[in-house]
């Protein structure tokens, strides 16, 4: 942008001085009229018309600076802000946001998916054993009752309270 602005300046610098405008450009300058804004005896000259013709082109006329950017958008005040919805935990205790799951039986929970899934992975389709079956998950403490036409994963682990049978078939 600042280099179009410097050529139409230079451009126009160079038309005033010698020899006027085009008769093309004549309409777009005639609402500006040098007469109205200069009321002392001062010359009007093309550096105060450009001046005053950036109002026009609606653009900033310095680059805002990243300090100062930083200083908007990370000010003093905008640090630190009291969280008002803040909640405990019924199963743990721990604090958490009201539209949130706690982050500590989060992690419980992650941790025995992130073991069934490591063992649904352990699995050899060159030995005929397919993926496409159901999956049925099996505690230690489960019963050993037959399920028929499902792929059962074994884990050593107790079931937990949350993880429910109607979740494992």
């Amino acid at each position: 942008m600042s280099r179009w602005f410097n050529g139409l300046s230079e451009l126009l610098v160079r038309r005033f001085r010698y020899g006027g405008l085009w008769s093309r450009l004549c309409p777009a300058l005639t609402p500006i009229s040098c007469d109205a804004t200069n009321a002392s005896n001062r010359a009007y000259g093309v550096e105060d018309l450009l001046n005053d013709f950036r109002i026009v082109f609606g653009v900033p006329k310095f680059r805002t600076s990243k300090p100062k950017k930083q200083t908007r958008k990370f000010s003093y005040n905008k640090l630190y802000s009291l969280k008002t919805n803040l909640v405990t935990c019924q199963n743990c205790g721990e604090y958490h946001e009201v539209h949130t799951i706690c982050g500590k039986c989060y992690e419980k929970v992650r941790k025995v998916t992130n073991e069934i899934k490591a063992k649904m992975m352990n699995y050899n389709p060159y030995k005929g054993e397919k993926q496409d079956k159901e999956v049925h998950v099996r505690f230690a403490d489960d019963s050993e009752e037959v399920i028929g036409d499902k792929r059962i994963i074994e884990l050593e682990s107790p079931r937990p309270t949350w993880f429910k049978k109607k979740f494992s078939s």
